[in-house]
């Protein structure tokens, strides 16, 4: 079997919007592993993935391009490296709510560049609605403080257009980097 050319991947800790933002990208009805999850376990998330979303987009020259979201839980982190394997980007998403969103990011970007070293990174910040108390710039200083040169920004997981916006940002930065 052969490997899709276009892959980009969303990772994240649970609840940080990652088949949200497969769902609102996607050009087709997604393939989901949504299960339920325990009333306790999270406030108002009521399923939790544990397996992967996956969907694609059709790009402009008619190619496509393959969107997976992988579970944030660690005892599902052995599927990274397999959904991983050739992809062109991984989109980290962290929730503005995260109790500590620099150092689960920085884990995450250290992680994935250890798994996906060919890939390129960015970073989307989601439910600053919530939490306006995290603030952009400052989370993207101390990403570059921890050695994370890479585009950083606020995004709504809902908002296919500011999903797109984060995915167009990520192709752009990594066709800069090789030129």
């Amino acid at each position: 079997m052969s490997l899709p050319a276009n892959k980009l991947v969303f990772v994240g800790s649970m609840g940080a919007g990652k088949t949200t933002a497969v769902r609102a990208i996607s050009d087709v009805e997604p393939v989901s592993t949504e299960m339920p999850m325990s009333e306790d376990a999270m406030g108002d998330k009521v399923e939790t993935t544990v397996a992967l979303d996956y969907s694609s987009i059709e790009l402009d020259d008619g190619e496509l391009l393959h969107v997976y979201g992988v579970p944030g839980q660690r005892y599902l982190d052995f599927m990274w490296p397999m959904v991983c394997e050739g992809a062109l980007g991984v989109i980290v998403l962290v929730s503005a709510g995260h109790p500590e969103p620099v150092a689960s990011t920085v884990e995450l970007l250290q992680e994935f560049s250890r798994i996906a070293p060919e890939a390129s990174l960015a970073v989307g910040v989601t439910r600053t609605d919530e939490y306006p108390a995290l603030l952009i710039p400052e989370f993207r200083n101390a990403l570059f403080d921890a050695g994370h040169r890479l585009p950083v920004m606020r995004v709504d997981a809902r908002s296919a257009t500011q999903v797109t916006f984060l995915v167009k940002s990520l192709l752009s930065y990594r066709y800069a980097e090789t030129n």
